[in-house]
């Protein structure tokens, strides 16, 4: 999960900081709240968990095809559902002193830089914005990323070469076949990184007016094709 956090004191509000855990946050023009500028790490999670008990260890098993994913401590922590990521987000707010949450979907989308380009009539869902504004990508770019655009962690010669079966963007290499280190590309205007690739990142709203599936913005290590790497992509999984 992308994090976001109100500050508790007058004196840090409005300004970059970072809380115990070591994760920095910003703020984002357009919102009213503090972007961690990174993806929630392993490690960050796994002081949550050390020190609340029960939680899964879904999170330490992750693999594709028998390749570990996430395994390491600065690469974003994987296989976390909505519900853990909330009860992790109420955990660091009572570590911090602080409010942590997840963003709403109009905030991903002023921190990818999309806001301009999107109309949010009332009562638009995240299904009737999918896809829907077609030329902005997180790195600033056009589509097909480049080698040189330092565009994010997506499927690429790496994965095509731990994965063989697997299509993959040709001609692009990002050096990572599955997770990367967080803070491994390019920051976006706003000092924020991997916006796109590397992991899906929840967001609290619901997908439509079922409410039976959550948002998750932002793509993966594996995506490759156009749709799936516009900044307006969402996808969806149960909470």
């Amino acid at each position: 999960p992308e994090t976001t956090a109100k500050t508790p004191a007058e004196a840090t509000k409005d300004r970059p900081f970072a809380n115990s855990l070591g994760m920095k946050l910003v703020p984002v023009p357009g919102t009213k709240v503090l972007f961690c500028i990174h993806e929630t790490r392993r490690q960050d999670y796994a002081t949550y968990a050390n020190e609340t008990p029960g939680v899964g260890i879904a999170w330490t098993t992750q693999n594709k095809d028998g390749i570990p994913i996430g395994d390491q401590h600065n690469h974003p922590v994987v296989g976390v559902n909505w519900e853990e990521a909330q009860k992790f987000c109420s955990w660091l707010s009572q570590k911090e002193g602080s409010t942590y949450r997840l963003p709403t979907d109009e905030e991903w989308s002023i921190a990818v830089g999309l806001a301009p380009l999107e109309k949010r009539p009332k009562g638009v869902t995240l299904e009737m914005l999918n896809q829907k504004q077609r030329t902005h990508f997180p790195w600033g770019g056009d589509f097909p990323p480049r080698t040189q655009d330092n565009a994010g962690n997506y499927g690429d010669t790496k994965w095509k070469e731990v994965f063989p079966y697997q299509a993959f963007i040709e001609g692009y290499t990002d050096g990572y076949a599955t997770t990367a280190p967080v803070m491994s590309f390019k920051a976006n205007a706003f000092g924020l990184f991997d916006m796109g690739g590397n992991v899906w990142e929840w967001v609290e709203d619901w997908w439509n007016p079922a409410q039976k599936e959550r948002g998750i913005r932002g793509a993966s290590f594996d995506n490759i094709l156009l749709g799936g790497m516009l900044s307006s992509d969402r996808h969806y999984a149960p909470p």
